[in-house]
């Protein structure tokens, strides 16, 4: 509870700060690094040594707290096939960010916890980073690709290496879908989609 705490505390600060920053217009580009936004999202990974599969959904708030950076905070619930092994995370991350013409090169820290619902498991706190760029092809959409890491802080049990691609599709100047494919180590394969709406 102390780190939800934490978490929220800094998220108002956040919040207070971005109200003076000076951030990108939210036409100015296909994408959504540098945009305000909620992201609802749903994602389903294809576990490739056995029966079952991981199901999630997802809630993200993203905010632009200086030209070249990005802090939001992210929620999400998954279940095992069957609704075993249920778990909850409540995270935050910081996106920088480094504009080349129509790209923009970026890196992101992710610090949560995990509450575990299964005998197999436990809580613990956890942390992930990618890199990669996001391209606008046109005014409607962007591409992106990223290579990342994430990892708990006791035993080592979620070191997993991913590559992703993704892009988005703005609907309107407010209505922007997501899609993503990742390839993760040991050979599970994930999806996801989402919908967000910038602000």
């Amino acid at each position: 509870m102390k780190l939800v705490a934490v978490i929220a505390a800094s998220l108002l600060a956040v919040g207070a700060f971005a109200q003076s920053a000076t951030v990108e217009s939210q036409s100015a580009s296909a994408g959504l690094i540098g945009k305000r936004y909620v992201d609802a999202g749903f994602g389903w990974i294809d576990i490739r040594h056995g029966s079952e599969d991981l199901f999630g959904a997802g809630l993200s708030v993203n905010v632009p707290v200086h030209a070249n950076f990005d802090v939001s905070l992210d929620y999400s619930h998954s279940y095992i096939t069957n609704w075993t092994n249920l778990s909850d995370y409540l995270g935050t991350s910081i996106t920088g960010y480094v504009p080349r013409g129509d790209s923009k090169y970026f890196a992101r820290v992710a610090l949560g916890y995990s509450w575990a619902q299964s005998w197999a498991s436990s809580d613990h706190a956890v942390w992930g980073t990618d890199v990669g760029i996001e391209r606008a092809v046109n005014d409607k959409v962007s591409a992106t690709f990223s290579v990342g890491y994430d990892d708990d802080f006791g035993q080592h049990r979620d070191g997993l290496w991913d590559v992703s691609v993704g892009g988005t599709y703005a609907f309107t100047s407010k209505i922007v879908g997501t899609a993503e494919i990742s390839y993760i180590e040991y050979g599970d394969v994930g999806y996801s989609l989402g919908m967000a709406y910038r602000f």
